[in-house]
């Protein structure tokens, strides 16, 4: 297995490249302004791999998918998304998936559904679809099954940085949830939708247990940001914790 991380540009997501003997995928996409430039940075990664089978979208909004068409047309991919998104994906819905909020037009998406607990077979490796509602209602983590590494896309934005649930189809109950689902799943690795990745059994366990607390006192304060927390720009998927999150690891 070959995994790697590329950061975003401004305010894209990480696009993420995972391969196996038999084939790649690449994990979202970030939006539509940098994607002539997310090919060029992807070429030196993709050298030596199998070819691109599919681009696997963590969720809907306009910041991680919206070069999906783009990045699927010159790799000749197909897209993938959960059931829930394919239809405002492909109406190019502008609210949902938030891209009016950054003045831009969403691209008209031909997206494939998948649903939880099916499996990307990548040859040496499988991926199982973890449906993991909260950020969004089509949210979804890959868990690279046998290697306790899961792609969390906006669920874990970053370490520091919770996940907001008050964006369109979000849901905090639900976030609750999901995070206590990976929780149990017990990683050692989680691939962030931002930030950089969190390594080691004990590091991932506080990091989840931290961003767990989180919502449990955002819904005590039904739905409201603990006292002292900045509101986050529209544009920001993410909040930021006053004073700042720290973690042994």
């Amino acid at each position: 297995m070959r995994l790697e991380r590329l950061p975003g540009i401004h305010h894209d997501s990480a696009c993420i490249v995972v391969s196996g003997t038999e084939s790649t995928v690449i994990v979202d996409s970030g939006t539509s302004w940098y994607q002539t430039n997310l090919i060029e940075r992807l070429a030196p990664h993709l050298e030596g791999r199998a070819p691109v089978e599919a681009i696997l979208l963590t969720h809907r909004h306009f910041d991680t998918c919206a070069a999906a068409p783009h990045l699927g047309e010159h790799f000749d991919a197909k897209i993938k998304i959960h059931e829930n998104a394919v239809a405002p994906l492909a109406g190019g819905d502008l609210f949902t998936t938030w891209a009016s909020r950054y003045d831009s037009d969403m691209p008209h998406i031909d997206a494939e559904g998948f649903c939880e607990g099916e499996k990307v077979d990548l040859g040496d490796i499988t991926l199982e679809i973890l449906h993991t509602p909260g950020h969004t209602i089509d949210a979804c983590c890959f868990h690279i099954l046998g290697k306790g590494a899961i792609i969390c896309g906006d669920l874990i934005p970053s370490a520091g940085h919770p996940s907001r649930a008050d964006m369109p189809t979000g849901n905090i109950v639900e976030m609750k949830s999901s995070l206590e689902r990976l929780l149990k799943l017990s990683p050692s690795l989680l691939v962030c939708g931002r930030g950089e990745a969190i390594s080691g059994l004990d590091a991932c366990r506080n990091v989840l247990k931290q961003h767990i607390e989180s919502v449990e006192l955002r819904i005590d304060r039904e739905g409201k940001l603990p006292m002292g927390w900045p509101k986050p720009a529209e544009t920001c998927h993410w909040l930021t914790p006053e004073p700042a999150w720290s973690f042994d690891q």
